[in-house]
């Protein structure tokens, strides 16, 4: 896939949107736009901090606003498997 570029915006009010706590340790949420298409990306902050977690994706927002992110093509279907044996 090409460099997905990010169209996100954090919110002063809800300071954690695009974060979750999942069993202890916050993850974030995003979508990537490669022109016409989109994915949607979940990562761990690798925190159990909110505040770290705060820094971690304001961060990684920075750094998607400035350089992109390059996102490996969907794994193939079992259909696709299927066929290319």
């Amino acid at each position: 896939m090409p460099l997905g570029r990010i169209s996100s915006r954090t919110n002063p009010i809800r300071r954690q949107h695009h974060l979750w706590l999942n069993n202890g340790v916050w993850w974030i949420y995003y979508v990537l736009h490669f022109g016409h298409k989109k994915r949607r990306i979940r990562r761990s902050l690798k925190t159990r901090l909110l505040e770290e977690a705060f820094v971690r994706r304001d961060a990684l927002f920075a750094d998607l606003q400035s350089n992109g992110e390059w996102v490996d093509e969907r794994r193939a279907t079992r259909m696709n498997r299927l066929q290319a044996a």
